[in-house]
């Protein structure tokens, strides 16, 4: 019978300290995260069960249930990224005997986020220890999440937080400061008193309306003239990229142009490309995804400002984690990642 993995050997293995390998299994502070990941999985390929994991897989399963929007469609830009990142984690969480229920929401009131946990509710009699989610909430999902937390079930909300919910905690990008970078990096490559385009994404999401409040904010503090003009929307339903084209066909003054949203920074690329303004109009997205990099790439794109979502999803699971099994309250309860900004020189790093 083949010995059984002691910390000893992962601490060998991981060419680290033993007290190191004990911090980064139980959580502890004094190991950086790269670090924590890769003893993590060493100890996973090891076959290596600390105590605090062998005594939970003695115990019912943990039963998490994971619900972001649809990665389809529109929906593929930001969420595609936040499901993998979910995906990334998912081998650290089958340390804790973790049933996982994935739940992707569509705002069609048929599959939509309350729809679905109030079905998993019934399904499962309640018995949900945790559950991480993120997206635009409506009143009925304000609702359903306030009914997990009068039950007891902790929620770990991802990309926003939202007003009049209970949450345990909430992980996102600090959507001021994004739209404050996104106006210093427009500001500095076009001329005084020229116009800019604002896609600023849909009005129910704090998260865009934060993005454009920094963004307008930052331009009215620099003591610059820049007057903006402003489209909201979503869906091509909504028009957006008609009236895209409308606006830079009717504004020469447009010389600079910004996305809150992946999304409507599509919309912002393809226009600059079927128009023919490449170079004369400067663009600065969000999110980075095969076709921002494509368009960045190519030079219709300037800068991109990417909110991490892999590594949102990534910290929201671990805070959720750490709550279910060692009951370990997050340190802050809205925590706010900073974005980074990518250009052409150091795209390459952020693609997987």
């Amino acid at each position: 019978m083949e010995k059984r993995k002691t910390i000893v050997d992962v601490a060998a293995a991981a060419q680290v300290s033993t007290g190191t390998v004990h911090r980064a299994l139980y959580g502890k502070p004094g190991v950086s995260e790269e670090m924590r990941k890769k003893i993590l999985k060493i100890a996973w390929e090891m076959g290596y069960q600390p105590n605090q994991i062998a005594s939970s897989l003695k115990k019912k399963p943990l039963r998490v249930v994971v619900a972001f929007p649809n990665p389809m469609d529109a929906n593929r830009f930001f969420y595609g990224e936040v499901w993998e990142g979910y995906r990334e984690f998912r081998k650290e969480m089958q340390f804790y005997n973790c049933e996982i229920i994935e739940a992707p929401y569509d705002y069609d009131g048929v599959n939509d986020f309350a729809t679905n946990i109030k079905g998993i509710l019934r399904q499962y009699e309640g018995k949900v220890d945790g559950v991480i989610s993120g997206g635009k909430m409506l009143e009925e999902d304000i609702e359903i999440a306030n009914r997990l937390h009068e039950s007891g079930i902790p929620l770990v909300l991802v990309s926003e937080n939202v007003d009049k919910m209970e949450y345990l905690c909430s992980v996102q990008s600090d959507h001021g400061t994004d739209g404050k970078m996104a106006a210093e990096l427009l500001m500095a490559q076009i001329p005084d008193g020229s116009q800019i385009l604002v896609v600023a994404g849909d009005v129910l999401l704090p998260s865009n309306r934060q993005n454009l409040s920094g963004f307008k904010s930052f331009i009215d503090q620099s003591g610059r003239n820049h007057p903006l003009i402003k489209i909201y929307g979503y869906e091509s339903f909504d028009g957006v990229q008609e009236r895209i084209l409308d606006v830079l066909a009717n504004n020469p003054d447009v010389k600079g142009m910004y996305s809150v949203s992946a999304r409507g920074t599509l919309f912002l690329a393809r226009a600059v490309e079927r128009l023919g303004l490449k170079g004369a109009v400067r663009v600065i997205g969000s999110d980075v995804y095969p076709e921002s990099v494509r368009y960045l790439k190519e030079g219709i794109i300037h800068f991109i400002i990417d909110k991490s979502p892999r590594k949102q999803v990534q910290v929201g699971l671990n805070r959720l984690m750490s709550y279910l099994v060692q009951r370990k309250e997050p340190l802050v309860k809205d925590e706010y990642l900073t974005s980074v900004i990518v250009c052409v020189s150091n795209v390459d790093k952020y693609i997987t």
